[in-house]
């Protein structure tokens, strides 16, 4: 027995509905928050000036992400920007490794400075940074003020990194580049400890862990009604891509701003970054 024409139209309206919904679900947790870019060297919120008598002792712990296959990355970066790394600044090279080779478990063994998360497969954009986060807020050793996630691509530099968080409130604040007036750029963010336990805690995090990586964090904030708490602290005028790297973000390095320098893919051009801002240090 056919079914009547309208019956028929109801179902295909119907089906193309759910068919909508489910599309736009899967767009809406997986997909960047690109919004409008702005230019990249115009918008930073004011940093103070140095004041000695307000200077603050600040814990930072830097998580570089990377892949078990980069050791010639990993000791190119040992071997430049962590030279000149302050004391009260901790890092560890973050990777998923569920199976050590023997190459990296000699490096392991040799460093003490690589962190393995506990997961089945190494992709940034299914969990990791929600892995990192909530392996950092379980740690008990000693105080932390910010935690930071960076590109194994972005040169750090690790004294002007440790001047501005110093300078930055170290309640519920969200740091770095703003792409698009609404994430921070994945190349190197941070968020203050209480933000990195919420992660941890939230169910929200937790059930959206899988997502562009930089931008799910701030769906997070987002889908949890607690944006407007949050504290964006935006370091646009000091964060940018290598001039050389084609992107919308690049620029040339200002000798007396530059904290970041993303998109050194090249060997070649992330030891030119180094060699060109290590007269500052």
């Amino acid at each position: 027995m056919m079914l009547p024409r309208s019956l028929l139209i109801l179902k295909l309206a119907a089906l193309l509905t759910v068919i909508f919904f489910t599309v736009f679900y899967l767009w809406e947790t997986n997909a960047p928050n690109l919004g409008q870019p702005l230019k990249w060297d115009c918008y930073s919120t004011t940093i103070p000036s140095f004041d000695q008598e307000k200077y603050v002792d600040t814990k930072i712990f830097i998580g570089i992400f990377t892949t078990k296959e980069k050791l010639s990355r990993r000791k190119l970066i040992r071997e430049t920007y962590l030279q000149h790394k302050p004391d009260n600044i901790e890092y560890k090279f973050v990777m998923v490794a569920t199976k050590i080779p023997s190459e990296l478990q000699q490096e392991m063994d040799q460093y003490h400075d690589i962190l393995t998360l506990n997961m089945t497969q190494e992709n940034m954009n299914e969990g990791k940074t929600y892995e990192y986060f909530k392996t950092m807020s379980q740690r008990t050793e000693d105080k932390i003020d910010f935690v930071l996630k960076a590109d194994d691509d972005s040169y750090l530099h690790l004294d002007r990194i440790e001047y501005d968080l110093s300078h930055t409130n170290r309640n519920m604040s969200y740091w770095g580049y703003l792409v698009g007036d609404t994430f921070m750029g994945g190349l190197c963010y941070g968020l203050s400890f209480d933000l990195v336990q919420w992660v941890a805690k939230a169910p929200i995090p937790r059930k959206y862990k899988e997502g562009h990586e930089d931008s799910q964090v701030q769906k997070w904030f987002r889908w949890s009604n607690i944006d407007d708490q949050v504290k964006y602290e935006v370091r646009n005028c000091r964060i940018h891509d290598y001039i050389d790297s084609g992107s919308f973000y690049s620029k040339e390095i200002d000798l007396d701003n530059t904290m970041i320098v993303h998109y050194l893919k090249d060997d070649e051009h992330f030891i030119n970054t180094h060699e060109t801002l290590s007269a500052t240090y």
